[in-house]
């Protein structure tokens, strides 16, 4: 029988899933979820549930006060901030390892974040510490505009023969290189965390990802992104060809603003929607709030959605609570 005991049991190995083992796991998920989650219950007539909720209500499928962890989202251009509650977080450590390890290899690396480690309800800075303990090399771990940290790390992969990963944000990331050029191994990867827009300054990804190239002395191909959220479990980290890839435990679909129940052929522009079973004790499917367009071999997120599309697709959770 598939339950969520099944699936959480099974998340440590979900990278074997085959595609019919994907759909029972996908149905078995909604009708749990359907069963256990009052607001996703009240969401009657549509799969995937606004990230908006996580706003405005407890989006969970167990007892809120069982929570071992509460992720929050930043809070950027909003008072309200999304909440997250865990009730395992083994599933979220193992989304996190088996993307990472899907996307890059087993190492040996040293993992460094440009982040602030003192943000402990982030899951951003839980991910990129629970990288570095568990992944990574001596010489791993967060840093804050420490450029001494970042050169002994540096110093460590020279020495190892390790390769550097280096997440941040990203303009958190342009802030680090606007005070003096680094130079990076030459094997080294950058890995933005998006946030393309801040009160500061709007940029694209392709003009970002040369600046960062330049700051940090290597070829624009090493400077690669990862789409997440607090809303979510699982990660998505961009190949050689800039395109995300979703891991095999996750589905991710284009559909119409207007009408999310219609998902988008390939090439179309519309709101990217995310099925995670790393989520099975909160929320699987969710709406969000991006831009994106299906290439088949991948995806590409395009920005968020304007605010009247926002109006749009947050009209459907608002309809539920009334």
């Amino acid at each position: 029988m598939i339950d969520e005991l099944y699936i959480a049991r099974r998340f440590s190995r979900l990278s074997e899933v085959d595609e019919t083992e994907f759909s029972d796991m996908k149905a078995a998920a909604i009708h749990f979820q359907k069963e256990h989650n009052q607001i996703y219950a009240a969401f009657d007539g549509y799969v995937h549930l606004p990230v908006d909720a996580f706003k405005h209500a407890e989006v969970c499928s167990f007892d809120v006060n069982e929570a071992t962890h509460v992720f929050r989202s930043s809070g950027t251009g909003s008072s309200l901030r999304a909440q997250h509650f865990v009730k395992d977080i083994s599933l979220y450590e193992h989304a996190v390892k088996a993307a990472f390890t899907r996307a890059f290899g087993e190492g040996p690396f040293v993992i460094v974040g440009h982040l602030p480690a003192y943000q402990q309800d982030s899951s951003l800075v839980y991910m990129v510490d629970f990288l570095a303990r568990s992944v990574g090399q001596p010489g791993s771990g967060l840093f804050l505009n420490d450029h001494a940290f970042l050169d002994a790390a540096v110093a460590q992969c020279e020495d190892s023969g390790c390769k550097l990963i280096l997440f941040g944000a990203a303009f958190g990331l342009m802030d680090l290189i606007d005070v003096v050029q680094i130079v990076l191994p030459k094997n080294a990867l950058v890995i933005e965390t998006g946030g393309m827009k801040t009160h500061r300054r709007e940029i694209s990804r392709s003009d970002l990802h040369t600046s960062l190239a330049q700051g940090f002395s290597i070829p624009v191909a090493q400077i690669r992104s990862e789409y997440g959220m607090c809303e979510l479990f699982s990660q998505f980290y961009t190949n050689e060809e800039g395109l995300f890839v979703a891991p095999p435990w996750t589905q991710v679909s284009v559909v119409d603003p207007e009408n999310p129940s219609i998902t988008l052929p390939q090439g179309e522009v519309g709101v990217l929607t995310i099925f995670d079973l790393a989520n099975i004790y909160s929320q699987c499917a969710l709406l969000t709030q991006d831009l994106g367009r299906d290439h088949g071999t991948g995806f590409e997120v395009l920005g968020r959605m304007s605010l009247a599309e926002l109006r749009g697709c947050n009209y459907l959770f608002e309809r539920t609570q009334n």
